[in-house]
């Protein structure tokens, strides 16, 4: 009797590690870790303020204006940046609706398909900048999109294969066959996939507009950074001193000349190529006669940013960082250090900058 229990409790182990090496279970965690941060990312913009907020730096619009310059797809995003609110709502639900369904395994195929779109269009813009290009995660999110795409959830803990389970069970058994039984069973698992997604959107829905009153209940507390992709935050580092450049009487001809103060007017910049480095940077005419100057590559991961004369502040185009033209200093994260300042020279009507 003894041996008999033991033998069955063998048995069953076997074949609960048997079932834990199938392609579901395997993927179960690469599953959750997708549906938990396209969850996360689709709610941190609707609860931020700046992401719809057209005069914000940091908000979807700006960053269309950027990517239409930046992106291979420049021309799509320019379309796009006609109805900027619009898309960036779609975006928004987008991430929560692939998020969702894909932890509560609804729709399992349609949404690693809606999530590997997703992270294509965010690699083709938000990331397209990033060098060298593995410091962007959007390319390994498509990728780990197109592995649920092709092996599914395998009916692993869904909701898909609790809806299949009654068409499974009253399937017609081999030289048995029942067309209009089985008609009917599909009619009604076609009725409870529409009213478990019905139910799923409307969740959404709601949680996603919970999130927004939440977000703009708090506003003013606290800004998080509206980059399209999922990105991490850290605390603003503290500005540079910087000493900026005034009209020299001198007539040195030290350093190299890259372009006049006419060029540029008074609240505005205009990008270069720092001769010491090579590297893009920004000349900047914060105002009265006054210029400085900076190293337009971004601290956090490399990405160039752009200018912003709306708000005087350079915006970097892949994760949202927010600088402030005037000093470098950062004013919303993840950058972790300023933008490395460059000396500037006025001379004669030139700007000289060393190299």
């Amino acid at each position: 009797m003894q041996n008999t229990r033991s033998r069955s409790w063998f048995e069953a182990t076997a074949a609960w590690g048997r079932r834990h090496r199938e392609p579901g279970w395997l993927l179960l965690p690469l599953r959750l870790f997708l549906g938990v941060t396209f969850s996360f990312a689709g709610l941190q913009k609707l609860a931020n303020p700046d992401y719809l907020d057209p005069h914000s730096p940091a908000s979807v619009a700006a960053q269309m204006r950027v990517f239409a310059h930046t992106s291979p797809i420049g021309r799509l995003v320019g379309l796009s940046a006609h109805a900027p609110t619009a898309v960036g709502l779609l975006i928004a639900f987008g991430e929560l609706a692939v998020g969702l369904g894909t932890l509560l395994g609804l729709f399992q195929r349609i949404a690693a398909l809606g999530g590997a779109l997703l992270s294509l269009t965010f690699f083709l813009t938000v990331s397209w900048s990033t060098t060298p290009y593995y410091y962007g995660s959007d390319i390994v999110f498509a990728f780990a999109w197109l592995t649920m795409l092709g092996f599914g959830s395998q009916g692993v803990l869904t909701i898909d294969h609790w809806l299949r389970e009654p068409t499974v069970a009253q399937a017609p058994r081999p030289g048995n066959r029942r067309p209009a039984a089985l008609a009917g069973v599909d009619r009604r698992t076609a009725i409870r996939a529409g009213a478990a997604a019905a139910l799923a959107t409307g969740g959404a829905l709601a949680l996603g507009g919970v999130t927004a009153a939440i977000g703009r209940a708090e506003h003013g507390t606290a800004h998080a950074p509206a980059a399209l992709g999922p990105g991490t935050t850290s605390p603003p580092a503290r500005p540079q001193a910087h000493r900026p450049a005034r009209p020299s009487s001198g007539r040195s001809t030290a350093g190299t000349v890259v372009g006049t103060t006419d060029e540029v007017p008074v609240g505005q910049a205009r990008a270069f190529t720092d001769p010491a480095t090579g590297s893009p940077a920004w000349m900047v005419h914060p105002s009265g006669e006054t210029f400085v100057a900076f190293n337009a590559t971004c601290t956090h991961a490399g990405c160039p940013v752009q200018f912003d004369s709306s708000g005087m502040q350079f915006v970097c185009p892949c994760h949202g960082g927010v600088y402030n033209a005037r000093t470098g200093a950062v004013l919303q994260g993840p950058p972790p250090a300023p933008l490395q300042p460059i000396a500037v020279r006025v001379v004669s009507g030139q700007l000289r900058v060393d190299g």
